[in-house]
C-alpha cells in the first residue's frame, strides 16, 4: 500500500518534466541559496541553478554569528565553489561581504571570477563593516578589476578609496554608483570619473575627509543622461558638463549657490536648489519621447526610494520639460509626479514648443488631445487625486489648447495649494494680453474652497 501511495507522488511530479527555461523561471523567485538547494530534489534538479542568470550572496544574512569565523570560512568555500560551478554567463551577481575578504584577498578572487570568467554585465558590491575601524572600509583592488568589456553596470557601497587605482580604464562602464564612498581628496574622485568616459547613469554620496586644495568636484561627460547627487560632504563645489543630461538630482550638498555650475542645453530651469537659509532637495528632468527611455526607467525602477527618503524630511522642489501634445511624455510626466507622496514644495514646468517636430504631429492627433484632456478634467484627476504642490511655474506658456487644459486641470483638482505663476514676460506685447485674458478664465475655475489660490503673470 505504501509503495502505491510513494508510486503516485512520483507520477505527479511534472514540474521536473518541464523545460529548462521554464525551471530557471521558477529558481529566479528564491534566494541563491534556496536555488542551489533544489540541486538535491533529484537528478533532474543537480545542474539547473549553474544557468542562474543572477547570483546574490549576502555573508552577513547567512552566517551563523555566533561563531563568526568558522561561519566565514564555511561560506567563503562555499561561494568560491559556487562561482567556479556556475555554468555561462552572469547578467548581475550581488556580494555583500565583510571587510575581513578584502583583507584576505579572497573579494578580489571573486571580482575576478565573476568580471573576466563569468562576464557579469552588473556588479554590485557592498561592504558590511562590523567595526568601526576606518581601515577596515578601505577598498584596495587591483587596478583594471572592473575594466572588462562585459561590465557594464559597477555599485560601490561604504568603501574607502585611497586613490583612484581600483577604478581605472573602465571605459566599458555605463553606470556607476559610489555610495557612502570617502576618499582623502576630491581629486580621487576627479581621477575615477574621467577614467569612465562612456557613463550614462552617475549616483554619488560621496564624502571627502581633507580637502583642502578646495578643488570643486569635476563632471565632464557628453554620455552621461542621470546624475543624481544624494550627498556631497567636505567638497567646495560641483561643475558639471553634459551635452546629454536629461536628469539632475541634488538632494544634499555642503556647497553653496556660488559652488555649482552647470552646462546642460537639455536641462532649462529658473528655480533656485538653495532657498534663504536652506537648501532644498531639487529634482530637474527633461521628459523625452523616445520608446525605450533609459533615463525614464532609471527613474521610476531606481531613483525615488532614496530621494524620496529625504522628501519626506523636507519639502523638495522639481523641474521638469514637457511637451503636452506629445502622449509618451505626457504620460511619464503622470508617472513621475505619481510617485510624490507629500506635498511638493514647488513644480517647474517649461513647454517645449517644437512645432516642427513631426513625431508630436503623427503620433498625437486632435482627437486625442480632446479625449486626453476632458477625461481629466471630467473623471481622472492628473497626475492623481492625493497629488499637490505648494506653487506652480509655468514658463513658455503661450496659452494653446493644451497648456490652458493642463492649468485647468490643476485648478479644478484642487492640485495646487498656494500659487500658480505664468511667465510672459519674454512675450510679445500682444501675446502677452492674450495669456492675461486666459489667466482671467482660469481664475473663474476655482470654486469657494480654491479662493485662497492665486494666479500671477510674471
Amino acid at each position: 500500500m505504501e509503495r502505491s501511495s510513494s508510486a503516485q507522488v512520483k507520477d505527479v511530479d511534472n514540474i521536473s518534466k518541464l523545460p529548462n527555461d521554464v525551471l530557471l523561471l521558477i529558481l529566479s523567485r528564491l534566494s541563491t541559496e534556496e536555488a542551489i538547494r533544489t540541486s538535491v530534489v533529484s537528478k533532474r534538479w543537480e545542474h539547473v541553478w549553474k544557468q542562474l542568470s543572477h547570483l546574490v550572496f549576502d555573508i552577513p544574512r547567512i552566517i551563523n554569528s555566533t561563531e563568526l569565523r568558522d561561519s566565514l570560512n564555511r561560506v567563503d568555500i562555499l561561494i568560491t565553489k559556487v562561482i567556479n560551478n556556475h555554468r555561462g554567463h552572469l547578467e548581475s551577481c550581488v556580494i555583500n561581504h565583510f571587510p575581513y575578504h578584502s583583507v584576505t584577498g579572497i573579494l578580489n578572487t571573486w571580482i575576478q571570477s565573476v568580471t573576466c570568467v563569468k562576464h557579469t554585465k552588473v556588479l554590485t558590491l557592498t561592504n558590511d563593516f562590523l567595526c568601526r575601524n576606518p581601515t577596515n572600509k578601505i577598498f584596495d583592488i587591483p587596478t583594471n578589476s572592473f575594466s572588462h568589456p562585459s561590465l557594464m553596470s559597477l555599485s560601490l557601497s561604504s568603501y574607502i578609496l585611497r586613490s583612484s587605482h581600483p577604478l581605472i580604464n573602465c571605459s566599458n562602464l555605463k553606470t556607476l554608483k559610489l555610495v557612502l564612498i570617502t576618499a582623502p581628496e576630491v581629486g580621487v574622485f576627479n581621477r575615477v570619473l574621467t577614467s569612465c568616459p562612456s557613463l550614462e547613469v552617475l549616483v554619488l554620496d560621496i564624502v571627502c575627509v581633507d580637502n583642502k586644495s578646495g578643488a570643486p568636484l569635476k563632471i565632464e561627460n557628453n554620455t552621461l543622461k542621470v546624475l543624481h547627487v544624494q550627498a556631497m560632504h567636505y567638497i567646495d563645489g560641483i561643475q558639471v558638463s553634459a551635452t546629454s543630461l536629461d536628469i539632475l538630482i541634488i538632494e544634499d550638498a555642503s556647497f553653496g549657490r556660488d559652488g555649482f555650475f552647470l552646462r546642460s542645453p537639455k536641462l532649462q530651469f529658473d528655480r533656485n536648489f538653495w532657498a534663504p537659509g536652506r537648501f532644498v532637495p531639487h529634482m530637474s528632468y527633461n521628459i523625452s519621447k523616445e520608446e525605450n527611455s533609459i533615463v525614464h526607467e532609471e527613474y521610476m525602477n531606481n531613483i525615488p526610494r532614496p530621494f524620496f527618503r529625504s522628501v519626506a524630511i523636507m519639502a523638495a522642489s522639481m523641474s521638469v520639460s514637457v511637451d503636452l501634445r506629445n502622449q509618451t511624455q505626457v504620460e511619464r510626466l503622470r508617472q513621475v509626479l505619481r510617485l510624490w507622496t507629500r506635498k511638493m514644495m514647488g513644480l517647474e514646468i517649461i513647454f517645449k514648443q517644437d512645432y516642427n517636430d513631426a513625431t508630436t504631429t503623427e503620433e498625437n492627433s486632435e482627437s486625442w488631445h480632446k479625449k486626453f484632456w476632458k477625461d481629466n478634467i471630467n473623471k481622472d484627476a492628473f497626475p492623481s487625486a492625493k497629488f499637490r504642490v505648494k506653487t506652480v511655474w509655468m514658463n513658455n506658456f503661450n496659452g494653446s489648447e493644451e497648456e490652458f487644459a493642463f492649468a485647468s486641470c490643476l485648478i479644478r483638482q484642487g492640485t495646487v495649494v498656494d500659487k500658480m505663476m505664468i511667465k510672459t514676460s519674454s512675450l510679445p506685447a500682444r501675446k502677452k494680453l492674450e495669456i492675461e485674458a486666459a489667466v482671467v478664465k482660469l481664475e473663474a475655475l476655482q470654486t469657494e474652497d480654491e479662493r485662497e489660490l492665486t494666479i500671477h503673470c510674471f
